[in-house]
C-alpha cells in the first residue's frame, strides 16, 4: 500500500511515504511548512519513483498541536485525497507518538500547549487515551510523578511523527477521526475575551 503521510502539527514537522514492503522515506519540514508542502511531497514521491497518481491513501497528524500547522496540513491532505478519490486517515498526535515510541508500556505523553499548559495522554499497555484538555505543566508532571509514571515530552524527543502516522494509517482506513485543536487560536481567544467583557469595555 502506498501512503503519503504528513505532520505539520507537532514541534518537528515531517513528511513520509511508504510503498508496501519497501522502507519508509522521511523528510523533515520547516516550521512554517504550508508553502513547502506541495513541492516537498512531489520531491519525496519522485525520489521513490512514485507520483500522486500512485497513492492509495493519505494520512495526516490531526492534533493536538500547532493551530496554524494543523490547518495547513489538513487543508493540503484533504485536497490531495479528494482530488485523487482516496481515503484520508486522521491520526492523532498521541496515537502517532504511541506508534513511534512503543516503550515503556505505561507512560504519560505530553505536548506543550502554550501559556505554561500541556496536552497529555496516558498510555497503559497497548492503548493510548485521547488527549486531555490543556492543563498547567507543573500539575500534570507532579501527578505523573506521584503515580510513578514516566513522562515523555514530544517537544523534547525530536520525533518526526509522519512515518508513524503512515504505519497507523496502513492498518486502519477509518476516515472519521476528529481534528483536535486543543484550544482556540489566539485570535479566537482574544475575541471571546472581548465579548465576555461586554459592549464598550476592554479586557
Amino acid at each position: 500500500m502506498r501512503i503519503l503521510s504528513l505532520d505539520t502539527a507537532s514541534p518537528f514537522p515531517s513528511l513520509a511515504a511508504g510503498d508496501g514492503d519497501r522502507a519508509e522515506t522521511t523528510r523533515a519540514l520547516p516550521q512554517n511548512a504550508a508553502e513547502s508542502l506541495p513541492l516537498a511531497a512531489k520531491a519525496l514521491l519522485a525520489e521513490m519513483r512514485l507520483t500522486v497518481r500512485d497513492l492509495d491513501r493519505v494520512a495526516v497528524v490531526s492534533g493536538p498541536g500547532s493551530f496554524t500547522g494543523l490547518r495547513a496540513g489538513l487543508a493540503f491532505a484533504r485536497g490531495l485525497a479528494r482530488a485523487r478519490g482516496i481515503p484520508l486517515v486522521l491520526v492523532s498526535t498521541f496515537a502517532a507518538a504511541h506508534e513511534a515510541v512503543p516503550e515503556p508500556g505505561n507512560v504519560l505523553f505530553i505536548l506543550g500547549a502554550g501559556r505554561g499548559d500541556v496536552h497529555a495522554a496516558l498510555r497503559t499497555g497497548r492503548a493510548v487515551a485521547a488527549a486531555a484538555p490543556p492543563r498547567p505543566r507543573t500539575e500534570v508532571e507532579a501527578e505523573a510523578r506521584a503515580r510513578g509514571l514516566s513522562v515523555l515530552d514530544l517537544g523534547l524527543l525530536g520525533l518526526p511523527l509522519a512515518a508513524a502516522a503512515g504505519r497507523v494509517a496502513a492498518r486502519d482506513e477509518t476516515t472519521t477521526g476528529a481534528v483536535v485543536y486543543g484550544r482556540p487560536s489566539a485570535a479566537e481567544e482574544k475575541q471571546a475575551t472581548l465579548l465576555a467583557s461586554g459592549p464598550g469595555r476592554t479586557p
